[in-house]
């Protein structure tokens, strides 16, 4: 069964929180957090949380064209609203297929 759009908020949310306890970061993780503007990802730290929702959800994502199109915009930065939608509207309902972490990483590279 397809987690509900709360449920990947929630757990998207999560797994930031779980990055961000080693950064300065000190706000409020909401869904109008930008991951570079007020997290200062980098683009290493992107891809690791790409793996990180692979490996959650079971499923591969088409992370590379979401970057790209992410590349192409006047302000190259992503909200955590705008990454929980993206997985929402590729998340595989019940037939997702397991990965191993180390395949996740080696693949989004």
């Amino acid at each position: 069964m397809k987690p509900r759009h709360d449920q990947i908020l929630d757990t998207v949310l999560e797994l930031l929180r779980g990055v961000a306890g080693d950064w300065e970061f000190d706000g409020q993780l909401t869904s109008d957090t930008r991951l570079f503007a007020d997290l200062a990802f980098e683009s290493l730290d992107l891809v690791v949380l790409g793996a990180a929702v692979q490996e959650h959800f079971g499923q591969k994502f088409p992370f590379a064209e979401f970057f790209a199109d992410i590349g192409q915009r006047a302000v190259r930065d992503l909200t955590v609203r705008e990454w929980v939608e993206f997985i929402d509207g590729h998340l595989q309902d019940g037939n997702a297929r397991g990965l191993s972490p180390a395949t996740i990483v080696s693949e989004a590279v």
